[in-house]
């Protein structure tokens, strides 16, 4: 029994549906986090704590357990989701020691722009906790019960506008190729299916993707002050 189990832990189709279900629960996460960041267009309120988007950031801090318990469970999915993938780089590195003749095909150039849009999202996740999680970089423009102000005051930089805007062009790519992945790896992808699904994958990331450049190029622009 505990052979089998080994077994179906290290084959590529355990590891393919892990990503998958992992990839599912992270999409989820970066749709419910848009919906809460789009807050920020109604506007400051008549005072700090009245202004909807801190109303919202601090209904989630009176729920400590909830909040660190899904933060715990988030990381421990990304963390998943990584190990998960290099690993399958891995063992299809192996099992194809010779390089193909014809390299640039639409799978090897799917699979290295995702894996450089994952290093890339890897990297702007870190920078995003720094910055509006903790204000560990630029702490002069934080303040740690006004997220608005955070918000308007940092996006009026131009260059921290550019690393949001380049890290959901990232993003963009890895939600449609990773959409497609699901649905594939599920057992959902039929031949009658594929233009849905694609059709699907593109809408999910660019409305995502959309929403969350909106913000930055909104308040840059002076649509939100």
């Amino acid at each position: 029994m505990s052979k089998t189990c080994c077994q179906i832990f290290h084959s590529s189709i355990f590891k393919k549906t892990i990503v998958a279900l992992t990839g599912l629960i992270m999409i989820g996460f970066v749709f419910v986090h848009m919906l809460g960041n789009l807050q920020i267009f109604a506007g400051a309120g008549p005072s700090v704590d009245s202004t909807k988007i801190n109303a919202y950031a601090a209904l989630l801090k009176s729920q400590p357990l909830i909040l660190w318990g899904s933060r715990l469970f988030l990381l421990l999915t990304v963390a998943t989701h990584v190990l998960m993938t290099i690993s399958l780089t891995q063992a299809n590195r192996e099992s194809r020691p010779q390089p193909y003749q014809m390299r640039k095909t639409y799978a090897s150039a799917a699979s290295r722009m995702m894996i450089f849009g994952g290093l890339t999202l890897l990297f702007y996740i870190v920078y995003h906790i720094l910055h509006f999680t903790t204000g560990s970089v630029h702490s002069d423009l934080f303040s740690r019960h006004d997220v608005y102000s955070n918000v308007v005051l940092s996006f009026q930089n131009p260059v921290i506008v550019l690393v949001y805007v380049v890290a959901q062009i990232a993003l963009f790519g890895h939600l449609y190729h990773g959409t497609v992945s699901v649905f594939q790896t599920l057992g959902f992808y039929r031949p009658s299916h594929i233009a849905l699904i694609k059709a699907a994958g593109i809408t999910l990331a660019l409305v995502i993707c959309a929403g969350f450049i909106s913000i930055p190029v909104s308040v840059y622009f002076g649509l939100v002050s």
